[in-house]
């Protein structure tokens, strides 16, 4: 009972905390160093709530509109910096008290203390929110820049340098960046940005020790990384990662960022929060009959998953169906997987897709062609099976690439081995003991002796 209580009460904190963050301006500054001019960039994000605003125009395009000022002064009260924007929201996401967005500016300061000023203005009531927050810009060149947390990271793919909503190109990278996050157990991974400078005046190359703890509101720690060794060239560098974080219990947490240099260590710290499911609207699961209104496009995007289910006489007759055929297709697919037929629901239907949503949320890859997560091995896995009983992460192990091990004990036991050979979070599958899947013929070589030892103990 004690610690159903302790539960629920870390739960009733985060919702208060998501309730009166619904209610201000949320601001955080991240501060990166520019030895050749001596400057500051400053990125600045101010979460814009849309439970500040009201609807502008009704009807079923409805939107909200809104305009930010952003004014930054110096010490002396002098005006740095003056930015403003406007922009319109579908009036239907007001309807949540958790939708919002994130806004992103940027500028350039040398050495001193700012004032920075945010102003939203609500088109439709013609309501002023005001916040602000003051910063200190650095006076030399620091060891590390400052903590980008971030809910997403993609490495840009071809052409396709177009940014959604909260991203930003970031050393070679596009990152969905975040003002204190707010994970759910469907979107439990976190990443950082940091960027590398080292001792000012050094311009040797140098070999660090990064590494990622979790630590409670009181600052105990819940989780803790191996240390992964990150060599930087002469002049600095950066590094970034994704961690997951399923499975931490809801409250407020803290992010840390450790780099181990030859002679210095440093830390970066920001907060996080973590919600439980009361938090997390309810899946968008396909109804019985909700290919009806589908378009093609939707229907092949239903379709596509099915491959991990197919049975060889429902191979290759898709392709050639017409819309209608399509739309019947699927229908028969899962009627004849219905658990309760003659029911409005479809259990296993409506497993399968929340699984393919998962998946999709955990498992995307970047890169030259960005794969959805339900296409990539884990996804695979994840989609067949479920989650694992046991993972076994290893984000660097000496000269062994990261690697993670997923063990499953219900039914037989099965056990699958992951390694990242982009160093960016692409994971493939090297080995199992599944005879249904295709291992490596040299992944003990991939994995070295110490991990190939490790990963047979697990």
């Amino acid at each position: 009972m004690k610690q159903r209580a302790v539960a629920v009460a870390a739960v009733l904190a985060v919702l208060a905390a998501a309730s009166a963050a619904a209610q201000s301006l949320e601001i955080g500054v991240t501060r990166f160093y520019r030895s050749a001019t001596r400057q500051t960039i400053v990125d600045g994000f101010v979460r814009v709530p849309f439970a500040l605003l009201d609807t502008l125009t009704r009807g079923a395009n409805g939107v909200a509109a809104y305009r930010i000022d952003i004014v930054v002064r110096d010490s002396a009260n002098l005006q740095l910096v003056s930015q403003s924007w406007s922009k319109s929201v579908p009036a239907r996401l007001l309807a949540s008290e958790r939708s919002s967005a994130l806004e992103h500016f940027t500028f350039a300061a040398s050495p001193g203390t700012y004032a920075l000023e945010v102003a939203v203005h609500d088109s439709a009531s013609g309501r002023i929110t005001r916040g602000g927050t003051s910063l200190t810009t650095f006076a030399q060149s620091p060891v590390v820049s400052d903590l980008l947390l971030a809910t997403g990271m993609r490495m840009p793919s071809g052409a396709d340098t177009t940014l959604g909503p909260g991203e930003m190109h970031k050393g070679g990278a596009i990152v969905e960046a975040a003002v204190r996050p707010l994970l759910t157990p469907r979107q439990a991974q976190l990443g950082y940005y940091i960027e590398w400078y080292g001792r000012e005046g050094r311009q040797a190359a140098e070999t660090t020790g990064v590494s990622v703890r979790v630590t409670r509101a009181d600052g105990s720690p819940v989780v803790t990384t191996p240390a992964q060794r990150v060599p930087f060239q002469a002049g600095g560098g950066v590094t970034r990662a994704m961690v997951d974080l399923a499975g931490l219990p809801p409250g407020e947490y803290g992010f840390e960022v450790i780099v181990q240099g030859k002679d210095t260590t440093v830390s970066r710290r920001g907060p996080f929060r973590m919600a439980g499911l009361e938090t997390v609207a309810v899946a968008d699961v396909p109804a019985a009959d909700i290919f009806e209104s589908k378009s093609e496009a939707a229907l092949d995007t239903l379709y596509a998953p099915l491959i991990y289910l197919m049975t060889s006489d429902e191979t290759g007759m898709y392709s050639t169906l017409t819309v209608e055929g399509k739309r019947t297709y699927l229908r028969r697919f899962w009627a004849r997987r219905d658990p309760s037929p003659g029911t409005a629901d479809n259990e296993v239907m409506a497993a399968f897709y929340a699984r393919i949503g998962e998946a999709n949320r955990r498992f995307r890859e970047g890169g030259a062609a960005e794969i959805p997560g339900w296409r990539t091995d884990r996804g695979r896995i994840f989609i067949k099976y479920g989650p694992p009983n046991e993972v076994m992460q290893r984000p660097q192990a000496g000269s062994t690439l990261p690697y993670e091990v997923w063990k499953y004990s219900r039914g037989r036991a099965l056990k699958y081995v992951f390694m990242d050979f982009t160093q960016f979070g692409n994971y493939s599958l090297i080995w199992t003991d599944d005879r249904r899947e295709p291992s490596r013929p040299n992944w003990e070589s991939l994995l070295g002796p110490e991990a190939l030892e490790e990963v047979q103990r697990f």
